[in-house]
């Protein structure tokens, strides 16, 4: 029983099964991969359907190729930061890669506009104005300040209207300060991985990263006020949940079968033994993790990848 629990994201896990059957040069027939392997925000799949059904923003290193995923995860509302800007220029009025990068948009859902907003304090919203429920961070953004700019946006704003502004923002008699506060949507971020190892000598940034330049501009904006914010992947329990429910539905289907044959396993996991080259990830995730069925999980570090000597 196993399965591969990887920070990596942006695509689907089809396309991951199938890039990494290549490099393990495993042919067709050597069906070991398929089923098995859980991405960054694979545990998204998992999430009831009324939140699949709120609108939510998206973003990622490929914001469109995100969008389909979810779209097929069950999310029916997703809205891309080229959406925004396609669809209201004054939003990002800088070099914003409309023709490259951005370059694929979509219509807002149910006519919803990006620019009904004229006064960011009124008490009186436009019934078109476009609501945001949920931000969710797919993997590592190619365009750090326009997302920056359309995440900080929304936390700012009042019960997540885009253009909005919370009266609740700075006032010292509420929790943070009054900063998110009011309504605003929740902010994931699918893998807080600092680096990543490639071909290149030095390890490259990360999503980790982007979550960190984040932090920066909103504690210089709300003068220190934390950042809330909810975490997948490596070493989130969101993502240790997940793969050991995933651990057990195969454990329950293998066990099926030897039931017919009058063998019966006494216990469903006893230990899981989690293998990995991070140690901040893989590492203090498994250390951490104590299921509630009592399953032991071990960490094995590899001194691969990430990995260095200290």
């Amino acid at each position: 029983r196993y399965v591969f629990l990887t920070n990596g994201g942006g695509a689907h896990e089809d396309a991951k099964v199938a890039s990494l059957s290549k490099r393990l040069g495993l042919s067709v027939d050597e069906d070991v991969i398929r089923d098995r392997v859980i991405l960054s925000h694979t545990p998204m799949r998992g999430w009831a359907d009324e939140v699949k059904k709120q609108t939510v923003l998206i973003t990622g290193s490929h914001p469109e190729t995100a969008r389909k995923i979810a779209n097929e995860y069950g999310f029916e509302r997703a809205v891309t930061p080229a959406d925004l800007i396609h669809a209201n220029g004054d939003l990002y009025p800088f070099d914003n890669l409309k023709d490259t990068l951005h370059s694929e948009f979509r219509p807002l859902p149910d006519g919803k506009s990006a620019s009904a907003i004229k006064d960011p304090y009124s008490k009186s919203l436009a019934g078109n104005a476009l609501k945001i429920d949920q931000i969710l961070v797919w993997n590592d953004p190619r365009d750090w300040s326009l997302d920056i700019q359309v995440i900080h946006d929304l936390l700012v704003s009042h019960n997540g209207y885009l253009g909005t502004l919370s009266s609740k923002n700075g006032n010292r008699g509420l929790p943070n300060n009054g900063w998110q506060q009011d309504g605003q949507p929740e902010l994931w971020v699918s893998n807080l991985d600092l680096v990543w190892k490639t071909e290149y000598p030095v390890n490259r940034f990360g999503t980790g990263a982007f979550l960190e330049a984040l932090k920066g501009v909103w504690s210089a904006v709300t003068n220190g006020a934390e950042l809330h914010y909810n975490a997948l992947g490596k070493p989130s329990q969101f993502t240790y949940d997940y793969a050991h429910t995933r651990l057990l539905q195969y454990y329950s289907t293998m066990k099926g079968s030897r039931e017919v044959g009058g063998r019966k396993d006494a216990t469903p996991l006893r230990r899981v033994y989690m293998i990995g080259d991070n140690p901040e990830s893989d590492i203090r995730g498994a250390n951490e993790y104590c299921p509630e069925d009592g399953t032991e999980w071990v960490s094995i570090l590899v001194r691969t990848g990430v990995w260095t000597e200290t």
